[in-house]
């Protein structure tokens, strides 16, 4: 048998595989390449992102803490109202009512009573003691609160309850000159549903108007295209769930 014939060929059916395995040395640099871009845009998007939050401006935070303030002010002072002196037969510490002889509005204004006033209720003689407050809103002026307190010089009036002399007599706090709409809510029991109003609620036939159960108050920043909505709870509810009239 000659040399040649003792070399085994390929069984029939076997392919002998004759292509290239793994990837060449420029695919693996490339693909290297591409990763590492891809890697440096990633980690420059959160290195950006992570400064803008950190030199973001404080000019929201600012706004959103005043708003805060604002709604803590409010809770806060009327969860401390009690009965005014001489409204035994009221049927809430929290009412509407007008200062005497103010002339700005026609409409009664949410008003309340607190021994103790905050500290930004001061008076040329200190923290003001007794203080009788209203919730006042102006267009353009934004949201105040309007009082006085029993320790002032008061006359008596025609309904022979002390009053003020004068209604230069009435102090003037700003709150918020960043409010720029107030909204009355109440419950309608018959339809079930929430009302908004721009105005309080007349009731016709007592030839009165009605206490909203909340207030809603708008602000906006308009030069940083900011806006905040906050509800003021209004009538009184007890532990027990029932309203003061209902106990």
């Amino acid at each position: 048998m000659s040399l040649g014939s003792r070399i085994r060929r390929p069984c029939a059916g076997i392919r002998v595989a004759h292509g290239r395995k793994g990837f060449t040395l420029v695919e693996v640099l490339l693909a290297l390449a591409i990763s590492g871009l891809l890697l440096t845009a990633a980690t420059s998007l959160l290195i950006t992102l992570s400064r803008a939050w950190a030199e973001r401006p404080a000019t929201r935070d600012a706004f959103d803490a005043h708003v805060d303030g604002v709604a803590r002010f409010f809770v806060s002072i009327m969860d401390k109202s009690t009965m005014a002196p001489g409204s035994e037969n009221a049927k809430s510490p929290i009412f509407l009512d007008r200062p005497v002889d103010f002339s700005d509005v026609e409409d009664p204004l949410i008003s309340f009573f607190v021994r103790e006033a905050q500290p930004v209720l001061f008076w040329p003689h200190g923290l003001a003691p007794r203080v009788h407050c209203y919730i006042y809103f102006e267009d353009g002026d934004g949201l105040s609160l309007l009082w006085y307190s029993d320790l002032q010089e008061m006359e008596k009036g025609e309904s022979g309850k002390p009053e003020l002399e004068s209604e230069d007599d009435l102090f003037k706090t700003p709150i918020s000159k960043f409010c720029e709409e107030i909204e009355y809510c109440y419950y309608d029991k018959e339809e079930e549903q929430w009302d908004l109003e721009g105005e309080l609620q007349e009731d016709n036939e007592n030839d009165q108007h009605n206490l909203p159960d909340f207030i809603r108050l708008v602000f906006r920043m308009r030069s940083q295209d900011l806006e905040r909505t906050i509800t003021i709870p209004i009538a009184r509810i007890s532990p027990n769930g029932l309203s003061p009239e209902k106990r």
